[in-house]
């Protein structure tokens, strides 16, 4: 029998293939669809993202239905062996509308993996949360770092569509590497304990205000992607390798920040340090999109990169320490996640297109400090009728 260990590192290098794979063209998605398919508007990686954004946010919630009738694990080996397929199909596409078809049949296999993380969280129980929480942020930016890098040479190449041939045979590997250790693991979903008290106004009032701390969140800090290497290029004349490097900061400060989310907080000051490290998100987010000078961008990346990873894990444990299901939680909360997501690229491309290229970063400033208001009446709610609660 496969031991926890090994079955937990397969679930983390699940984890880290699905987020290379994610973010490896990300960066660059522009100069791929002019150097590929010839398409020279910058609006079309907008409506791409666009498009493969909704696909998520619809997937992920029938996924998450599927897994109160199905173990996760199964679930998780069909949506691999649908992205295998079409990860084949995209390498041979023959122009951009039929590579976008592609990439919604691919994602909707993607999603699937999406219950890997609170299935980790699940299996852990309370006690290993944060650190599980904490390994999965370095993982998650360890591929960021490593997608990035590869991404900048793979545009460089003559043929960047044979990258997609590679990644479906690593699918594979990975789908029988999974098959064979997650054998004899339980997947299957934890029903919540029944809940003797209504569900009250404030109660609703508290999921309303977390679910749009989420998408404000996830819609502010991934609108400043789609021309972020476009922008270091233009403005500050960065060859594509240099842009990428800048790019990938935030995620290089995962490193820096793992031991802080390991030991720094209990599960009761997450939601204060969730308030204060957006605060310093916002100010560094406007501080890039307004400087002109290089070394105040680099070291504005450089805070914004820890405290987005330190705020990202404290959202996390905010939610999941009220939770029971946190399979059927986590789907609940990717819904505004994926719709912050959806919301992004367009806000992205209307801000770029009717000022400049910066200005995605200093709107995705203001959309943090929105945030900060809205969890600051939530989390006093929150505390309020907990405390009502233990009376």
């Amino acid at each position: 029998m496969t031991s926890t260990k090994v079955q937990q590192a397969v679930l983390f290098l699940l984890i880290f293939y699905f987020i290379l794979a994610d973010v490896i063209l990300s960066p660059f998605y522009p100069q791929f669809f002019s150097k590929v398919f010839g398409v020279e508007d910058l609006e079309f990686t907008a409506l791409y993202i666009f498009i493969a954004r909704l696909t998520v946010v619809i997937s992920v919630p029938i996924w998450g239905i599927l897994s109160k009738r199905f173990e996760v694990k199964h679930l998780i080996y069909t949506g691999q062996w649908i992205s295998a397929m079409m990860l084949l199909c995209m390498a041979i596409s023959q122009h951009e509308i039929q590579f976008m078809i592609f990439t919604v049949l691919l994602l909707i296999g993607k999603s699937s993996l999406f219950f890997i993380y609170p299935l980790l969280i699940q299996l852990n129980g309370e006690r290993k949360r944060t650190r599980v929480v904490g390994m999965y942020h370095m993982v998650f930016h360890a591929a960021v770092i490593t997608g990035t890098l590869t991404g900048a040479w793979i545009i460089a190449l003559e043929q960047p569509l044979y990258l997609f041939i590679g990644l479906a045979a690593i699918e594979l590997l990975l789908w029988f590497t999974a098959f064979v250790t997650l054998r004899y693991l339980n997947t299957h979903t934890i029903s919540p304990p029944k809940v003797k008290q209504g569900f009250t106004r404030k109660h609703g009032f508290i999921l309303a205000g977390i679910g749009l701390i989420l998408l404000l969140f996830h819609t502010a800090n991934n609108m400043i992607r789609p021309y972020f290497t476009l922008y270091t290029m233009n403005e500050f004349q960065l060859s594509s390798f240099e842009g990428s490097l800048l790019f990938m900061m935030p995620s290089a400060m995962a490193i820096f920040a793992f031991p802080f989310i390991q030991k720094g907080w209990c599960k009761h000051r997450a939601p204060l340090i969730f308030t204060v490290t957006l605060a310093i998100l916002a100010f560094t987010l406007i501080v890039q999109g307004l400087t002109d000078q290089l070394i105040w961008l680099w070291a504005s990346r450089i805070v914004y990169g820890f405290c987005l990873i330190i705020s990202q894990a404290a959202l996390e444990l905010t939610i999941f320490n009220r939770s029971t299901n946190h399979v059927q939680v986590y789907a609940a909360a990717s819904t505004f996640q994926n719709a912050g997501l959806l919301i992004a690229p367009l806000a992205a491309s209307s801000t770029a297109a009717a000022f400049t290229l910066a200005s995605p970063l200093t709107g995705a400033g203001f959309l943090c400090v929105t945030a900060i208001i809205v969890a600051l009446f939530t989390f006093n709610m929150s505390t309020k009728t907990e405390k009502n609660k233990a009376a």
